[in-house]
């Protein structure tokens, strides 16, 4: 299968900012053209969660309308969407997730233990707000087979959250014992993170094969080339505990 999409890669800089790649990825193909470093500009916390990037999206999808150019003269102390136009105008999202929160459960993992206190509340405030922010969100693990349709059109593209120790890309596995390989950001996250049964990590889903049953995805800790991933392997990483079936739904053309 060829496979084309208008989503680039960007690559993560840090072992935290794997979301905002992905937001940045999405804006590119939507014709915003930021860079990580813009986007970084518009998030001023380090633990990012997915309703962060729900958020982020808005805000961009916002100022592309408004037409005004983004400050980037400082980073914003949160992220406070211009409520202009509606989501009719605006890019078109949906966030799906299994739980609308903060799951209490998280606490006992090691990838969210060390801000969770901080995060609970933060995050918890960010759901209560999303309709006034015109951000959609769907309590839904959305299934397996509704992921496919979306990218089979090849109209969408699916910011997911994903268990990296489950993250099976085929490329990957042939240079690499462990996927994404043991060197670059990833690498170094894996030695970090040793003893971790979860660690969440951002991708874009962009297209699907169903002849392959196989999805194809950009990944801001690999390289430029597109990794592709079995369904079942995906359906384990996306979940696994930890994730709470989260991912974002994005109109891309």
């Amino acid at each position: 299968m060829q496979v084309s999409t208008p989503v680039p890669h960007i690559a993560q800089e840090g072992d935290w900012d794997c979301g905002l790649a992905c937001v940045a990825m999405i804006a590119n193909a939507l014709g915003a053209h930021l860079s990580l470093a813009e986007v970084t500009l518009h998030c001023s916390v380090e633990s990012v969660w997915t309703i962060d990037l729900a958020y982020l999206l808005r805000k961009l999808s916002n100022d592309q309308v408004n037409l005004p150019k983004l400050n980037f003269s400082k980073r914003t102390h949160q992220l406070i969407p211009n409520l202009s136009p509606g989501r009719e105008e605006g890019w078109d999202f949906s966030y799906y997730t299994s739980t609308l929160g903060v799951d209490a459960a998280h606490s006992r993992e090691k990838f969210y233990r060390k801000s969770f206190d901080d995060d609970q509340k933060r995050v918890n405030a960010l759901f209560k707000g999303a309709d006034a922010a015109n951000i959609r969100v769907i309590e839904l693990a959305l299934p397996l087979d509704d992921f496919k349709r979306f990218l089979y059109c090849g109209k969408y593209g699916i910011v997911t959250l994903v268990n990296q120790r489950l993250l099976k890309c085929r490329q990957c596995l042939e240079k690499s014992a462990f996927c994404n390989c043991s060197a670059g950001t990833l690498g170094s996250v894996a030695q970090w993170m040793k003893g971790f049964r979860y660690i969440g990590h951002f991708i874009v889903l962009v297209a699907y094969d169903p002849n392959l049953d196989l999805f194809y995805y950009r990944d801001p800790a690999a390289g430029d080339d597109l990794c592709s991933i079995l369904a079942p392997d995906l359906d384990d990483a996306r979940n696994s505990s930890g994730t709470d079936h989260d991912c974002i739904v994005v109109k891309v053309t």
